[in-house]
């Protein structure tokens, strides 16, 4: 089977003239060390409370429908995060292990747990939500009112792009 994807070498491969694709390469390149620099941040933040990324995640989900008002089963988290329930059942066994949250039977049918938050699952939520807040005014120290809602339309239209 022939492959279409053009060559990375012969395309990165000019005579000195910079070309659209090795552009692209390079806003890649810097949006991925963005990325990873603020992911390993974030990181060192989950590490301090022995929580991984993914557990992270779905204490989020919980902290937020918690604040709307929703109360969260196993189900929905399975559904949030796209895993199996079996690896959701370990992840939430495991955070209630480690006093991030409780399960507490439905009213309506005993079979059904619904998932809160601890004291110290809420607060790390929020210990997240500050350090978002910490990189969200590093983004908007570094660029002006106008640049801030440029990079807005143009993340925007990159991933109405990809995403289709």
């Amino acid at each position: 089977m022939q492959n279409n994807k053009p060559n990375a070498i012969a395309d990165s491969k000019t005579d000195g003239k910079t070309d659209n694709k090795s552009d692209n390469k390079r806003l890649f390149g810097k949006l991925c060390y963005l990325h990873r620099q603020m992911r390993r941040e974030n990181n060192q933040l989950f590490a301090e409370y022995g929580v991984t990324p993914v557990q992270m995640q779905a204490l989020i989900f919980i902290h937020c429908n918690a604040r709307s008002g929703h109360r969260v089963c196993q189900k929905d988290v399975e559904r949030q995060i796209n895993l199996r329930p079996s690896s959701v059942s370990s992840l939430i066994s495991n955070l209630e292990k480690d006093g991030f949250l409780k399960r507490t039977v439905s009213e309506g049918d005993a079979r059904s747990k619904h998932l809160e938050l601890t004291e110290k699952g809420s607060y790390i939520c929020i210990k997240e939500k500050l350090f978002m807040d910490s990189c969200d005014s590093a983004i908007q120290n570094a660029l002006s009112p106008q640049e801030q809602e440029e990079l807005e339309k143009l993340l925007q239209k990159i991933i109405d792009s990809i995403s289709k």
